[in-house]
């Protein structure tokens, strides 16, 4: 089995021009469009857009965190956001 390992390994996987993540954005709004219509075909513009220019404005990871802050993501063997001391 042969396996591509990619020349720079901290660069993200990209389709065309975007990342792998701005372009999974754009195919589950523009899914919702067809099906819904109405607001989604706004929100297929104006979504990428605002994570465009918020992912160039804040360092990589940013959202990852943001959303652990949030209590919505968990990292992997680490504590909660709000314990305030942490024994290993």
């Amino acid at each position: 089995m042969k396996y591509r390992i990619p020349q720079y390994l901290h660069k993200p996987h990209q389709v065309l021009f975007m990342d792998a993540d701005e372009f999974a954005m754009i195919i589950v709004l523009l899914f919702f469009a067809l099906t819904f219509g109405y607001i989604f075909w706004f929100l297929l513009f104006f979504i990428p857009f605002l994570y465009f220019k918020g992912k160039k404005k804040y360092p990589r990871g940013f959202l990852k965190h943001y959303l652990y802050k949030l209590g919505i993501i968990r990292f992997k063997g680490a504590p909660l956001f709000f314990e305030k001391t942490f024994n290993e």
